[in-house]
Order: structure tokens, then sequence, then C-alpha cells
């Protein structure tokens, strides 16, 4: 009796996922997204954070407004006289809180206050006036700063501008910024730092330097103090 051979078993092919295969998975997503929040951040960085670099600069000089400019990109001389100007308006604002009135001129070069007083590294020499806003309680005070060398570029101006004593802002520490400061008494001061091409300043009260082609000199954008007071 022969017996019966049993038909060979079709052979099938089976992909068989090895175990891991949905981690895998799961962690080539998650590298894509990191390498994705990684490029995010450095062109973030690059764009915003990287002041002191070329393309920072330029990038932040498109926030500032068309009148302004950083006090990073003044010549060398030109920062010199700002951080005077700077100390110069301390003095002053600290002078008018305690006598009630602007400082002269002379009687900030008298205690040797910059950049009133005679400056020898001033090489475009500053001649500085007061001038003062002529009708009954004039809110405008401006010192001017014109050359007298004839290689000088720029004159400067510090302007100040009192709060109106009816609709003056309501002053509040927090208020205090690159453009206003507060005096004792509580009235919050409007004080910015101009600078002008030699060609074209006048004699007369400035009473709109953005309009007469002053331009503004700023540390920080504006809309970065308006950012950290968020």
């Amino acid at each position: 009796m022969r017996a019966h051979r049993q038909p060979a078993p079709s052979i099938r092919t089976v992909e068989v996922a090895p175990p891991s295969a949905g981690d895998e998975a799961t962690w080539v997503a998650l590298t894509a997204v990191f390498i994705v929040l990684c490029v995010i951040y450095i062109v973030g960085f690059e764009r915003y954070g990287s002041g002191g670099s070329a393309q920072g600069n330029a990038q932040s000089a498109a926030i500032l407004l068309p009148y302004q400019v950083f006090f990073s990109d003044l010549a060398g001389p030109e920062q010199r006289i700002f951080r005077e100007m700077l100390e110069g308006a301390a003095e002053a604002v600290a002078m008018r809180a305690s006598a009630r009135a602007w400082p002269s001129v002379a009687a900030l070069a008298a205690q040797g206050i910059p950049p009133f007083a005679a400056d020898v590294l001033d090489k475009s020499r500053l001649t500085w006036t007061l001038l003062r806003e002529d009708t009954a309680g004039g809110l405008i005070f401006e010192y001017v700063g014109r050359p007298s060398a004839d290689e000088a570029t720029a004159a400067f101006l510090l302007f100040i501008q009192e709060p109106d004593p009816q609709t003056g802002e309501k002053a509040t520490a927090s208020m205090v910024d690159e453009e206003h400061q507060l005096l004792p008494d509580g009235k919050l001061l409007h004080v910015t730092y101009w600078k002008h091409t030699v060609t074209g300043v006048t004699g007369d009260l400035i009473r709109e330097p953005a309009l007469g082609g002053w331009k503004q000199i700023r540390v920080k954008s504006p809309f970065e103090e308006l950012e950290q007071r968020k």
C-alpha cells in the first residue's frame, strides 16, 4: 500500500516589523521638530539678539522712527558729546528742582558741568546757548550747542518740555525712561537729545526738532521700551 505524500506547504513572505518600529517613528518625528525649533531659535537670535553685529544693528535700525538714530551708530566724538549731554541734563534737572528755574549755560559752565564747560577734547568747540519759549508760562527750554570749528559737522540740542499744568501727563515712577525724567515735585519732564548737520541750524527756538531736520539720539528703540513695560 503506497503512502500518500502530503503536498508541500506554499511559501509566503511576511514582513515582520520589529517591536521598536513605532518608537523609531516617534523619535524621528521628535528629532525633526527639535531641528526645526533649533533653526527658528538661531534665526531669531541672529535677527534680534546680536545687537553688536552689523546684521543686528541693521535689523534694529528697522524699528527706529525715521527721525531717530542709535547712539551706537554715532561717530566716536559724537558719542562722547552725547554722554556729556546726559550728564549735563541730569545736573540741569537737579538745579531746576532746587531753584525752580533752569540754570543758565554760564552757571553750568562755572561748575565745570559738561558739555557746557570748556573741554580740550571737543574738536568742534561747541558754543552752548539756552533758549526759552517767550510766551507767558512757556514750557519749552532747550540747550543748543553750535560748533565754531570749521571742520565740525554737527550741532546738538538738549530739548526739554515741561508738562502743561492743566493738561500734563499724570506722572508715575514707571513712566521714567529715555525721554522722561521725574522731578521731586512730581512733574514729568520730556527730555530728548538731538543732532543736526551744521547747515540749516538757526538761532530760533526749535519747537518741533523732527520737523526741522534734527535726528533724535536714542540708546534703545522706543519699541524695546514698550515691550519691557508689558
